[in-house]
């Protein structure tokens, strides 16, 4: 494994867990829109699920090309 290689699951790692703690957030928001009863369709609602969607797809794309990149480099996950 190459120094760039490290450099780069370090940084992937990093994002990951910046953006986790965003999809968090903002799954946060959504429930307490919804405790608060605020109609599913409300624009409030329609936003905080638009950014809630878009923040968790930006995770699950970086988590895949993450795992990629550990399996080309022979990195395996310890369970």
């Amino acid at each position: 494994m190459t120094k760039e290689d490290k450099q780069l699951l370090v940084s992937q790692a990093a994002k990951l867990y910046q953006l986790g703690l965003k999809v968090e957030r903002t799954r946060s928001n959504l429930k307490k829109l919804v405790e608060r009863g605020v109609p599913y369709d409300d624009t409030k609602m329609l936003q905080a699920y638009e950014r809630f969607t878009q923040v968790d797809n930006e995770w699950k794309q970086l988590e895949l090309e993450h795992l990629r990149l550990r399996e080309r480099l022979g990195i395996h996950r310890h369970v």
